[in-house]
């Protein structure tokens, strides 16, 4: 067998051959050290990301709730106000229709033609009613019509007090 011959550096580096072994499965180790502690960071980072989630939209959910139901709490009030409102209208009409029979005024002023002409129309109990009576609360342009159907120049307009004139 033909012997070699090495340089100082070959036999230095193969004398650090068991120490450069043991190193590297050292090394080794400790990488796998890492990746395990890395895998567990990571899971904690996706537990704690999808526990911020949910807490994010539960609170989310319970503001949307909250504000729908502060919106509809709102809506309703306000519906309530509006049909009071148009009750009162209503209400307002018809006590000057009362109030304008009582009178001894002239039934063939327009005026009391068009109150005649809108109470039977309200009195008729159908959606015509229906339609009369928001002519009323809203206050409509429309023309009014006299218990015979002939067209007036009265409209329907809503009145504040029973001290301001009411223009049907």
């Amino acid at each position: 067998m033909a012997q070699r011959i090495i340089n100082g550096d070959q036999k230095a580096a193969y004398l650090a051959k068991g120490s450069l072994k043991s190193q590297h499965a050292q090394l080794e180790e400790q990488l796998a050290q890492y990746k395990k502690v890395d895998q567990e960071y990571r899971g904690r980072a996706a537990s704690d990301r999808a526990e911020l989630e949910k807490t994010l939209t539960d609170k989310y959910e319970k503001e949307k709730s909250d504000a729908v139901a502060e919106v509809k709490a709102k809506a309703d009030a306000d519906a309530k106000k509006i049909l009071h409102g148009g009750l009162l209208v209503v209400s307002q009409f018809l006590r000057l229709a009362a109030a304008r029979r009582a009178e001894d005024s002239n039934p063939e002023a327009d005026e009391n033609l068009a109150l005649e002409g809108v109470l039977l129309q309200v009195y008729t109990g159908d959606e015509n009613a229906v339609g009369t009576m928001i002519k009323l609360v809203q206050g409509s342009d429309e023309q009014t019509r006299s218990v015979s159907g002939e067209a007036l120049q009265t409209t329907c307009k809503p009145w504040l007090s029973s001290s301001q004139a009411f223009e049907y």
